[in-house]
């Protein structure tokens, strides 16, 4: 079956064949003749009225096509951007603080003066200004006038030696190998003169022993002390304890008791003068 609705000449025929009809029934049910103008105009008017409803109906039925309008395809939204949380008015404003910069660590050991031993510390590796593995000449160089020893010479090799002298009796000894290394520094003095004493004279540690002091201090002081030789721990006995930066000896006198020197570093890196 054809669905098409009619277009061109069989719609023209179509609404001929329509309005012949309409015409016929309305000439068979027409009644007796009163006046030509009057029948004349109701045949016009219905005539205009069907093609009037012909054209209606085809259009409502879909029988005359109808020009086709496409709607504009909705717009894709774009996506928005995201926006930025506002701070409420009332909120307090948040200062960041400068950043508060890193002290720089200071030694821990208390200022000394030069020409004053008895302010002095000593450390495991340090005697006052005199430090172990440094060069020998750099080390001493604002000690003064003091007894200085050179190596002999390169057939019969010694230590580098250098010694110095103040009025309390203190001697301070440094000794450095051949390549002018400091290896061991020493303090000692004349023990004949020597008192023991609260107060230690020359150098002392942090807890205040030095030359002076008694063993049963360094004990309360160096809780880990102990002898050199376990074999001897009388009257010239060493003792010896771990410090920072290395060992710290005690060199006890006659009387088993008192310090009589204190020496940090290791002889063992020292070379044997065999020149006689």
């Amino acid at each position: 079956m054809n669905t098409e609705p009619p277009t061109g000449d069989d719609l023209q025929r179509m609404l001929v064949s329509m309005k012949e009809t309409v015409l016929d029934r309305a000439e068979d049910r027409r009644p007796a003749p009163r006046r030509r103008g009057g029948r004349a105009g109701i045949v016009i008017g219905v005539i205009a009225l069907l093609g009037l409803g012909a054209t209606s109906g085809g259009v409502a039925l879909g029988m005359i096509p109808q020009p086709f309008t496409a709607s504009a395809p909705a717009p894709t939204p774009s996506p928005s951007e995201p926006v930025a949380p506002s701070t409420p008015e009332s909120a307090p404003v948040q200062e960041t603080p400068d950043p508060v910069p890193t002290p720089t660590p200071t030694s821990t050991r208390g200022p000394f003066a030069l020409d004053d031993p008895s302010t002095w510390t000593i450390s495991g590796d340090e005697i006052g200004p005199i430090a172990l593995g440094g060069q020998f000449d750099a080390e001493v160089d604002d000690l003064g006038s003091g007894t200085v020893r050179p190596p002999i010479d390169d057939e019969c090799p010694a230590p580098g030696y250098g010694a110095w002298t103040w009025d309390d009796g203190t001697v301070i000894e440094v000794l450095s190998d051949l390549d002018g290394v400091v290896r061991v520094v020493r303090v000692i003095g004349d023990d004949s003169t020597l008192e023991r004493s609260a107060t230690p004279s020359g150098p002392h540690t942090a807890g205040g022993s030095g030359r002076g002091a008694t063993l049963t201090a360094i004990r309360s002081e160096y809780p880990d002390v102990h002898p050199e030789d376990p074999a001897a721990s009388g009257p010239w006995s060493l003792w010896q304890t771990s410090s920072s930066g290395g060992t710290i000896t005690f060199e006890i006198g006659a009387d088993a008791e008192t310090v009589v020197g204190i020496k940090i570093g290791d002889p063992s890196q020292l070379p044997r003068n065999v020149c006689d």
